[in-house]
């Protein structure tokens, strides 16, 4: 079980530190035992719970058709990103981002690089705040679609269909727009149709249909 953790903002730092699970992905067994094979599992200092770190605010995770975890994060006024997130890597927050604090003005020496700090698969400027994700699997939508990437966006209120090429973004198509809510969370349900759910007093369940 993987099981995402922020670093609650005003405890930026300790995302870099390995004694807690402040903006760290964890993986743990069924029973919550720690699996053996995890990376800090037997060094001195370090949960051995951690699989990864320096991330800053997951809101979504999905299984990949690569098989590979693949999730996304908030970052402050801009930097939200992708990540395939490996086993014993450092994400970077807060020594890099692509963001800035809100209000402007850099976070850190302002650096989107470091050695030793993994950099995003994609990254958003300005943040589109994005929420929930789902890989679309079946076929009920056309070739075109299937094994697009979908996330919504809490800020923009929209859900983003995203064309992957060679493992990268190649382009991204908003839909949903007319809607007007908050996108909270989208999913592949049995009938092979995507259900979104949105963020807002007057929440709705959608489901979006074949055009």
């Amino acid at each position: 079980l993987f099981l995402t953790l922020g670093e609650r903002f005003i405890r930026m730092q300790d995302a870099q530190k390995l004694d807690n699970h402040l903006g760290k992905l964890v993986r743990v067994g069924k029973d919550g035992s720690v699996p053996p094979d995890n990376p800090f599992a037997g060094r001195a200092g370090a949960l051995p719970e951690i699989w990864s770190y320096g991330h800053r605010n997951m809101q979504g995770a999905t299984w990949g058709p690569d098989g590979r975890l693949w999730t996304h994060e908030h970052g402050p006024q801009g930097g939200d990103e992708i990540n395939l997130p490996e086993p014993g890597r450092n994400y970077g927050w807060p020594v890099i981002t692509y963001g800035e604090n809100y209000g402007g003005g850099k976070i850190g020496d302002g650096l989107t690089a470091r050695a030793g700090m993994e950099q995003p698969l994609h990254y958003w400027v300005p943040s589109i705040a994005p929420s929930g994700m789902v890989f679309l699997t079946s076929d009920r939508y056309g070739a075109a679609w299937k094994g697009n990437l979908f996330i919504g966006s809490l800020k923009f209120r929209y859900l983003d269909r995203i064309e992957l090429k060679n493992g990268k973004v190649a382009a991204e198509h908003k839909l949903l727009e007319d809607v007007g809510q908050r996108i909270r969370d989208v999913r592949q349900g049995p009938d092979g149709l995507l259900y979104v759910v949105t963020d807002e007093q007057d929440g709705r369940l959608i489901r979006v249909a074949p055009e």
